[in-house]
């Protein structure tokens, strides 16, 4: 009795701490894939262990874009014309680092994303 009691606290506990998730956090990888729309990045979060990071953004908006580290002034890819796919790669220590487009503007109209390097 004691043993089956434990095993249905644990699966409920189980289904809890997955059903808690908020489904916002980034996947862990070093290869992304970002769409830059009209001052909108998607994904907005990433995560990727230290090292080299890379890139591919595909420009769906109807004016440029390109995608740079605020914290290094690097610049991942640089400006795509709308339609256009690109790649490129920065490396980073851990650390949280700003993604931003340096289009005038863009960037203040909420052009950003997180990256998270552990």
């Amino acid at each position: 009795m004691r043993i089956t009691r434990t095993l249905g606290l644990l699966a409920a506990a189980a289904v809890f701490a997955v059903g808690c998730g908020n489904g916002d956090s980034a996947e862990t990888s070093n290869d992304h894939t970002v769409e830059a729309g009209d001052l909108y990045y998607e994904p907005e979060d990433f995560a990727a262990n230290a090292g080299e990071i890379s890139f591919t953004m595909e420009n769906v908006g109807a004016v440029e874009h390109d995608l740079r580290v605020d914290e290094t002034g690097d610049e991942i890819i640089g400006l795509i014309d709308p339609g256009e796919t690109a790649s490129g790669s920065v490396t980073l220590e851990a650390g949280t680092y700003t993604l931003y487009c340096s289009v005038v503007g863009h960037r203040e109209a909420g052009m950003e994303a997180t990256l998270t390097v552990e």
